[in-house]
């Protein structure tokens, strides 16, 4: 008996959406990364991510379905991929070493005469 071969599969990629179609656009939903999800890639805590993304360090994009409610931040792997350049890290920049005083500094101006409650002989 021959073997029959299963059938072929043809896969076909979805659609780009729109992204001035609202409906198209949560059909086919952006991807990305949640809070959560780039907290623990980076061994941090929700708190600190939401803190580079208030501050504008770290790009996301808001997928809340109210804009008055709590928002529900989406991390898109570009934002993602610049703030890891941002962030990079190397070797310690060199501090600066500070300029050598020339001379010595007299904190008597004037000499041992001027000076308060100095008594002259």
């Amino acid at each position: 008996m021959p073997r029959s071969e299963p059938p072929a599969v043809r896969v076909v990629p979805a659609p780009d959406p729109d992204p001035a179609d609202p409906v198209e656009a949560t059909r086919y939903p952006a991807v990305g990364l949640t809070v959560r999800e780039v907290a623990h890639r980076y061994r941090v805590s929700a708190e600190k991510v939401r803190a580079w993304i208030n501050r504008g360090e770290l790009k996301a994009i808001n997928t809340a379905a109210v804009l008055c409610a709590r928002p529900r931040w989406v991390v898109p792997p570009e934002a993602l991929a610049e703030f890891e350049k941002t962030r990079r890290g190397g070797p310690a920049p060199k501090p600066r070493r500070r300029p050598r005083q020339v001379g010595a500094i007299d904190y008597y101006p004037g000499g041992p005469d001027e000076r308060v409650g100095g008594h002259r002989e």
